[in-house]
């Protein structure tokens, strides 16, 4: 017997009436109630006479789909194709014109900033308040209510009144609420584009978490690469109709395709390969020992481990300019700068981990030196600048990055002067020590999130 879906969404239109001026507004209920009370030709003429005033938008218009109890589907689609307006009515705070929709289970939906948020109640209370919507008791709330505090990470404003909160900040209360509550279906619409980039991941990381316990997700984004990475299923909706569904990885490429059309992509422009390679900065480093570090300390909180025998004190990137940086362009040449120190002091054999991260939690590219076989040797309460040149080929977009430092014992090194990785100790693991964003690339078609330029050779025939 097949189980029956959590959401289920069958032939669901939406219509908006379009005035064509203020008046009509209240010309047309008028002629429309006279022509209940006239008969015949009459009140087919009456009623014409009403539908001139207005022409019909349609919002939406036969959208049907499934979600599967633990299953993920994204909606996407450009601004204007209905994505929100199907959300509201899936989560029941907009009526269709036509159409059912069934849901079954808790449903916790972040839609609109603020919506479900009373602006003159304090943060706590607004806490309580869409806990007791969602069927919990005060006790309950307040036994949750740490861990709801402790994930929006808004300190002292959490009694303050919401009306005076950041976007932001309304965001990550939002968020924390909604997850927090043990859902069966999470519905999302494109509220997690207001938050910056470590909350982003943050949130992307609970939502793994959430379906790895079975709970139903329905996502509304512009980005194809958070509905490929995120849903099996995706719906692409433009002018309020469906136009292709499916598996979210062949529903994502057509949509892929139709943007790259509307910007004249279809046949960009490669991008030359420059001649003259860029300069790396040959300044002393000794001033990087100096760097502001509240940024990089800020983002270690997130998530960090590690015996601590040597510890990341910084972590940054200098570009091309010689200046730190967290904005590059497609495929600079970047200094990544570790700033190492122990407090007990370290002498041995040691190795860096570089990696970059999609915010949702896909790892993209890894760097690590090819020799393995460098020594540290740091006093107690010394520091040493460790560097690496690293390029990064990717997509536009906002991207996180890892970074490491790994330990390795004397008898670790084999006869041939290899490292036996499996005696490597995690000194310093930092999962979120910076983020960068790319910039865009317009001249390259980049559908991948990593694009290598390269040349090709013409054999003569």
């Amino acid at each position: 017997m097949t189980p029956q879906p959590v959401i289920s969404v069958q032939g669901v239109s939406k219509i908006y009436q379009i005035w064509e001026s203020p008046g009509a507004r209240l010309m047309a209920p008028l002629l429309e109630t006279l022509a209940t009370i006239f008969p015949g030709k009459a009140r087919q003429w009456l009623q014409k006479i009403a539908a001139g005033y207005y022409r019909d938008f349609w919002a939406l218009k036969d959208i049907s789909f499934a979600v599967k109890k633990g299953e993920s589907v994204g909606i996407i689609g450009r601004n204007g194709s209905g994505k929100s307006t199907l959300l509201q009515i899936i989560s029941g705070t907009l009526q269709p014109t036509s159409g059912t929709v069934q849901v079954n289970g808790r449903v916790a939906a972040l839609l609109e900033l603020g919506s479900g948020f009373n602006p003159e109640f304090t943060g706590r209370e607004n806490v309580m308040l869409n806990g007791a919507i969602l069927g919990f008791s005060r006790t309950q709330m307040e036994a949750k209510f740490a861990e709801i505090a402790t994930f929006a990470d808004i300190g002292d404003f959490i009694d303050q009144p919401v009306k005076i909160y950041s976007s932001g900040m309304m965001l990550r209360l939002a968020f924390a609420v909604q997850t927090a509550v043990e859902p069966d279906v999470l519905i999302i619409d494109e509220a997690l584009s207001v938050g910056d980039a470590p909350f982003q991941a943050k949130c992307f990381a609970r939502i793994r978490l959430l379906q790895s316990t079975g709970c139903s997700i329905l996502i509304v984004s512009h980005d194809p690469g958070t509905v490929q990475t995120f849903c099996q299923q995706a719906v692409w909706l433009a002018h309020g109709i469906a136009q292709s569904q499916g598996a979210a990885q062949e529903v994502c490429g057509a949509y892929n395709r139709d943007c790259a059309r509307a910007m004249g992509m279809d046949h960009a422009e490669p991008l030359k390969t420059s001649q003259v390679a860029p300069k790396l900065m040959t300044a002393d480093q000794s001033v990087w020992l100096t760097e502001d570090r509240a940024e990089f300390d800020k983002n270690a909180r997130i998530k960090r481990s590690g015996n601590g025998r040597v510890q990341l004190l910084n972590f940054f990137f200098v570009g091309e300019t010689g200046k730190r940086t967290t904005v590059m362009r497609w495929d600079e040449e970047l200094t990544a700068v570790y700033v190492l120190g122990s407090a007990g002091g370290y002498s041995g054999f040691f190795r860096l981990g570089l990696t970059c991260v999609t915010l949702h939690g896909v790892e993209l590219l890894s760097f690590s030196d090819r020799t393995h076989q460098y020594r540290l040797d740091l006093p107690a309460g010394g520091s040493q600048i460790v560097t690496m040149p690293v390029r990064l080929p990717l997509r536009a977009g906002q991207y996180s990055i890892y970074s490491g430092v790994f330990l390795f014992p004397d008898e670790a090194l084999f006869p041939n002067g290899t490292l036996d990785f499996t005696r490597a100790i995690v000194a310093d693991s930092i999962s979120y020590s910076a983020f960068i964003t790319i910039l865009p690339q317009f001249n390259l078609g980049i559908y991948g999130p990593v694009h290598i330029d390269t040349d090709i050779i013409m054999q003569q025939s």
